[in-house]
C-alpha cells in the first residue's frame, strides 16, 4: 500500500483538472469585503503605511500576536495593493480543496479517474457550503469567507498529503508555516507531528522518526520562542486576571461548557467513523488517531477540571482540521464503493457538478450577499472620513466595528477586537468599562466625568453616538440615519 502511495504525486495527468475544479470551488465563495469584521487583524500591516493615522490607534500599538501574517501582508500590499489579499484568499480556498482531494486520492486510488474527481468536488462543494460537516467545534473553521490568519491552516492539509507520499521535510515545513501564520495552531502542529512520529516508531523507521523530530524542532522553534517571550513570560497574578477577562470575552470559543452540544457529539461520531474506514491504511489511521485523541483527551480534562490556562490553548481546535478530513474520507469511501454505478454517466455527472456550483455561487454572491449590509455602512465611513484631518481619535459605541480600517482613523476601544497579551487585555478591559460607562450615562455631568477619565488615557477629539443613545445637543458633523458625530471641544467642558 505504501509503495502505491508514493507512486502518486502532484504532477499526475489529472492535476490540471483538479486545479480547475479547486478554482471553481473558490469562486463559489463570496469573499468578505476587506476591512469587514475580523479582518482588523491586518491592522499591524496597514498601520506601517503613511496613508492613515492607525499608528496612533491603541490596538495597533499592542503586541502583535501574528507577526508572520503581518509582515507577509505588508510586503504583498507594498508590492501590489491592498486588493492582492483577495487573490491570496482565493489561493487559500483553492488550496484547501486541492489538498483535501490529494489526501483522498492518496488513500482511494480509484479517484484518479476524471468522472470520480468531479463527483468528489461536487460533494466537497456541498459539504463546505452546508458547513455542519466542514467546520470544527466551538464555532471555528479553518477557512471561510473572511481572510484571516486561521486560513493558513489549510497548509496543514498540504503537510498531511506530503507525509502520505513520503515527502517528510515538505510535510513538516508546510505544517510549521501554517502554525507560524496562526500561533494558536502550534499545539495542534505538535499533536499532528506526534501522530507522524508514532507511525514511524511503530513501524521501526527510526531514522525517519529522528529526521522529522529534527525538522519540526528547528522549524517550529522561532514562532514558539516568540510566543513564549512575548505572551507567556508574565507574572502569575497578571496571567490569572488576563485569562479570566479573556474567558469572559470569548466563551463561545474558550468555555467548553458554553459551546458543547449534541452537534459536537455528531462531529465525534463522524471522526470515529472515518477512522474505522481507514483502519487498514496505517499511515493516515495512526496519524489522525493520535492527532484527534490528543485533542479529545485534553478537551475532556478541561471539561471536568476547568483550567483557564488549558482552555486558552484551545485543544479542541484540532477539530477544524479533523472535521473536513473525516468528512472527505467518508465521501471518498462512498464514491469508491459506488464507482461501478457512476460509469458511463459523464453527462449526468457534469450537469450535477455545474448545477451545484452555479447554485452555491449564486446563493453566496447574489441571494445571501453577506457584503450587502456592510456596503450600507460605507456611507457612514465616508462621512467620518470628511473630518480626517481634524480627528485625533474617536470614541465609538463599544459594539461598533469596522471603523478603524475603513476610515484610517484611531478609535478608543470596541468590544470585538482585543489584544492577546494578558497585561494588555487588562488595559483593554479597563478601557471597555470606561467607554461603556460613558455611553450608559444619562446626563451630561456624568458623561463629562467619565470622559475626563478617558481623555487621561488617550487624546479623544470626536465622539460617535447612536441616535438611540443619550447625547448632548450640539452640532452633528455627519449626515447619517443612525449615527451622529460630534467634536468634544464644542460639546463638553474638559
Amino acid at each position: 500500500m505504501l509503495s502505491k502511495l508514493s507512486n502518486f504525486n502532484i504532477n499526475n495527468k489529472n492535476f490540471l483538472i483538479i486545479f480547475f475544479l479547486s478554482s471553481i470551488f473558490a469562486l463559489t465563495v463570496q469573499q468578505f469585503l476587506l476591512f469587514k469584521g475580523n479582518i482588523v487583524v491586518i491592522i499591524h500591516a496597514i498601520e506601517l503605511f503613511n496613508d492613515n493615522k492607525l499608528q496612533n490607534d491603541w490596538i495597533a500599538s499592542q503586541t502583535d500576536h501574528i507577526p508572520v501574517f503581518t509582515y507577509i501582508n505588508y510586503i504583498l500590499i507594498k508590492l501590489f495593493s491592498i486588493k492582492i489579499l483577495y487573490f491570496v484568499h482565493f489561493i487559500l480556498l483553492s488550496l484547501c480543496a486541492l489538498s483535501l482531494f490529494l489526501i483522498s486520492k492518496s488513500i482511494y486510488l480509484n479517484l484518479e479517474k476524471s468522472d470520480f474527481i468531479i463527483v468528489w468536488f461536487t460533494f466537497f462543494i456541498l459539504i463546505f457550503h452546508e458547513n455542519s460537516f466542514f467546520s470544527g467545534v466551538a464555532g471555528q473553521s479553518i477557512i471561510d469567507a473572511g481572510y484571516q490568519p486561521a486560513s493558513y491552516g489549510v497548509l496543514f492539509f498540504l503537510g498531511i498529503y506530503f507525509f502520505l507520499i513520503n515527502k517528510n521535510f515538505l510535510s513538516i515545513l508546510f505544517i510549521c508555516i501554517g502554525a507560524s501564520f496562526h500561533p494558536t495552531y502550534i499545539i495542534h502542529s505538535g499533536f499532528l507531528v506526534l501522530g507522524f512520529s508514532m507511525y514511524f516508531f511503530l513501524f521501526k523507521k527510526y531514522s525517519e522518526l529522528f529526521k522529522i523530530f529534527l525538522y519540526y524542532s528547528f522549524l517550529i522553534l522561532p514562532i514558539t520562542i516568540f510566543v513564549f517571550f512575548n505572551f507567556l513570560n508574565l507574572d502569575r497574578d497578571t496571567t490569572i486576571l488576563g485569562q479570566e477577562i479573556l474567558m469572559k470575552r470569548i466563551p463561545h470559543h474558550a468555555d467548553i461548557h458554553y459551546w458543547f452540544s449534541y452537534k459536537d457529539v455528531i462531529s465525534l461520531i463522524i471522526y470515529f467513523i472515518s477512522l474505522i474506514l481507514i483502519k487498514d491504511k496505517a499511515k493516515l489511521f495512526i496519524s489522525l488517531g493520535i492527532f484527534g485523541c490528543c485533542s479529545i483527551l485534553l478537551s475532556t480534562i478541561q471539561y471536568f477540571l476547568e483550567m483557564n490556562s488549558l482552555a486558552l490553548i484551545f485543544p479542541w481546535r484540532s477539530s477544524v482540521f479533523l472535521m473536513p478530513i473525516s468528512s472527505i474520507i467518508i465521501i471518498s469511501f462512498l464514491i469508491d464503493k459506488i464507482k461501478g454505478k457512476l460509469l458511463n454517466k459523464k453527462k449526468f455527472i457534469y450537469a450535477i457538478f455545474f448545477s451545484i456550483s452555479i447554485f452555491f455561487g449564486l446563493k453566496s454572491h447574489v441571494l445571501e450577499n453577506l457584503n450587502s449590509n456592510f456596503e450600507k455602512k460605507i456611507f457612514l465611513f465616508n462621512e467620518i472620513k470628511k473630518y480626517y484631518n481634524e480627528v485625533d481619535s474617536i470614541l465609538v459605541p463599544i459594539d461598533t466595528v469596522s471603523i478603524r480600517l475603513n476610515t484610517g482613523l484611531p478609535i478608543f476601544i470596541n468590544h470585538k477586537h482585543h489584544p492577546f497579551k494578558h497585561n494588555e487585555i487588562i488595559d483593554w478591559d479597563l478601557r471597555l468599562k470606561l467607554a461603556n460607562n460613558f455611553y450608559d450615562a444619562k446626563n451630561l455631568d456624568l458623561q463629562n466625568r467619565f470622559l475626563k477619565e478617558i481623555i487621561e488615557l488617550e487624546k479623544i477629539s470626536h465622539i460617535l453616538f447612536k441616535k438611540s443613545q443619550f447625547y448632548p445637543e450640539c452640532k452633528d458633523l455627519i449626515e447619517d440615519d443612525d449615527y451622529i458625530l460630534i467634536e468634544i471641544s464644542d460639546c463638553y467642558k474638559n
